[in-house]
């Protein structure tokens, strides 16, 4: 429960309660949801998930979003940059772990932006839309270059890659005074690759499906508009 409370900036998971929630602003029955998907993660059921609003299940999609950028990247950095310091310049695993540090980082920041800047901001609209209505041209022209099949064509869960540089860095022995270093890097990619795994399932099997129905509701509704007028 640790993993997913860090997120929602709350302490004590052990004697985490509906009481703690009140005043935080924090559904507590979705983090008790969330929380036994982190323990069995092939338990993931999406309609466990219809009873919290897609403001709830964005607002966690955003929480972890920062999470991973301003606690879990700078966590696995550092566990990196205490690692390098007991191989020699030349060793074969450097280039793995700079791939990961430049390259998946990279990757996974960008990634991150580009949901913060173009997807939540655009279900927002899709929110909007659906409570107050719609004007044709303001609505045509919000959504005629982007839409939500848009992003699943385009889309790519980064928990892959990140297990790749996981099980390449299990091909390589860590010098015999840099143990726990080496094992507590690979404690942190595995609980990461799992953090991952669930963020990609909540987002890929809850808030996608949910926002297509509304941005479907609302194209027919844009039809519908426009054949009488």
């Amino acid at each position: 429960m640790r993993q997913v409370l860090r997120r929602y900036s709350l302490s004590g998971a052990e004697k985490f309660s509906l009481k703690d929630a009140v005043g935080l602003n924090v559904d507590a029955e979705f983090i008790f949801t969330l929380v036994k998907v982190f323990e069995d993660e092939s338990a993931f059921c999406p309609e466990a998930f219809d009873e919290f609003s897609l403001s709830v299940i964005m607002d966690y999609i955003r929480r972890t979003h920062q999470y991973y950028v301003t606690q879990k990247l700078p966590e696995i950095e550092q566990s990196i940059t205490i690692l390098l310091k007991d191989y020699s310049g030349d060793h074969s695993l450097l280039s793995i772990l700079h791939h990961f540090y430049n390259d998946y980082t990279d990757h996974l920041v960008r990634h991150i932006g580009e949901e913060e800047n173009i997807l939540l901001p655009y279900i927002d609209y899709l929110l909007v839309s659906e409570k107050v209505g719609i004007s044709l041209p303001g609505y045509f022209n919000r959504t005629k270059n982007y839409s939500l099949r848009d992003f699943i064509e385009h889309h790519h869960d980064t928990e892959l890659d990140l297990r790749e540089v996981r099980r390449s860095i299990l091909y390589y022995n860590p010098p015999a005074t840099n143990q726990t270093p080496y094992r507590i890097l690979l404690s942190q990619l595995e609980a990461f690759e799992k953090d991952l795994a669930v963020h990609a399932l909540v987002e890929d099997k809850v808030l996608i499906p949910r926002a297509m129905k509304i941005e479907d509701d609302l194209n027919r509704l844009l039809m519908e508009k426009a054949r009488s007028n």
